[in-house]
C-alpha cells in the first residue's frame, strides 16, 4: 500500500553509518514545517537520527521522509508495512535501521499515532 509518491521518492535518505550501502533517491522538497515550533521539531528529529547513528545526505529529505512515514500511518498503513517500505526503498537500511527511523519519525512528528488503540 504505497501511497505518497513512492514513499517520498524512496524516502529520500542516503545512509552511511547506520547500515552498509547507500540509497540515492531523487530530491524531495521538505514540507513547510518552520511554523508553530516546526524548527524545534526538525532539530530534535535530526539530533535523534544522529544519536541513533542514522546519517542522511539532506536534512530536508530526511524531514520529508519522516513526514511521509506519518502520513502513511495516518492513512492506515500498519507500522510493519511502513518499516518494510522504508527498507525496500532504501537498500542501505537494515530492518532495525528502518524501525529506528520510523520510531524517531513517529515520536517527533506524529506521537498521537503511538497511543492509538
Amino acid at each position: 500500500m504505497r501511497s505518497l509518491p513512492a514513499l517520498a521518492v524512496a524516502v529520500g535518505l542516503c545512509l552511511a553509518g547506520a547500515a552498509p550501502g547507500n540509497a540515492d533517491p531523487e530530491p524531495v522538497a521538505a514540507p513547510d514545517t518552520e511554523d508553530a515550533g516546526g524548527a524545534v521539531h526538525n532539530a530534535a528529529f535530526l539530533e535523534s537520527l544522529q544519536a541513533a547513528g542514522i546519517t542522511y545526505s539532506s536534512s530536508g529529505q530526511a524531514i520529508a521522509a519522516a513526514h511521509a512515514v506519518c502520513a502513511l500511518v495516518d492513512r492506515g498503513e500498519p507500522g510493519l508495512q511502513v518499516i518494510a517500505d522504508l527498507k525496500a526503498n532504501n537498500p542501505g537500511f537494515t530492518t532495525d535501521a528502518a524501525a529506528q527511523f520510523a520510531a524517531i519519525a513517529a515520536t517527533t512528528y506524529c506521537p498521537h499515532q503511538l497511543t492509538k488503540k
